[in-house]
């Protein structure tokens, strides 16, 4: 809190406030002694506790509450499905900067959803730590680790108590195969980095 509002000072001390877009995320839920309630459980795991991560954005003229630069509770949020692979294309589109012809961005710029125009157009997420897999459709998460197989409606259990994956085989199978086919999609797909494992 202390870092954030340093850099906030900083920017109206130097009349910077106004043009400056300002976002803080983590890259993941807390971890060790962190408190996520109400989600199920913290970093390195796959329930929301470990997914979910909170983001604050203070970008006048297009966030549709501004945070104002002094403390402030209760300021609207906004619970759109969204990840940080929003973000490069967001900033690149709001910079009019258009990217490398032969670069597929995995995001979209969601200016409008954050100014509460439209809705997000992200349906979909996909995750893979070490033997630990998950999938999000919509309000459906599917998890799979060495110790089970989860199925929940996020919509009526953010925090991920009732496990449908018995009551539920349709969507059980349904999940597994967007899961399967996304890791057919990054095998087909060129390396984009450093890191052999993408």
């Amino acid at each position: 809190d202390t870092a954030i509002g340093e850099v906030f000072t900083f920017l109206e001390k130097h009349n910077l406030a106004d043009r400056t877009i300002v976002i803080f995320f983590s890259d993941n839920g807390g971890g060790g002694g962190a408190d996520n309630t109400p989600l199920r459980g913290g970093k390195g795991r796959m329930f929301e506790g470990g997914v979910r991560v909170p983001c604050i954005i203070r970008w006048p003229g297009v966030t549709n509450t501004v945070i104002p630069l002094k403390p402030q509770r209760n300021v609207p949020a906004n619970d759109a499905f969204l990840t940080s692979l929003e973000i490069v294309p967001t900033l690149l589109a709001a910079a009019q900067i258009e990217p490398h012809p032969n670069i597929t961005l995995d995001g979209f710029d969601m200016r409008s959803v954050l100014a509460g125009k439209a809705k997000s157009q992200r349906t979909e997420m996909f995750w893979q730590r070490r033997a630990d897999s998950a999938a999000r459709y919509n309000n459906w998460k599917w998890i799979k680790t060495p110790d089970g197989e989860w199925l929940f409606d996020l919509s009526r259990d953010i925090s991920e108590k009732h496990n449908l994956a018995a009551s539920k085989p349709g969507i059980l199978a349904m999940m597994r195969g967007r899961f399967a086919n996304w890791k057919n999609q990054m095998k087909e797909t060129k390396p984009r980095g450093p890191f052999r494992d993408h």
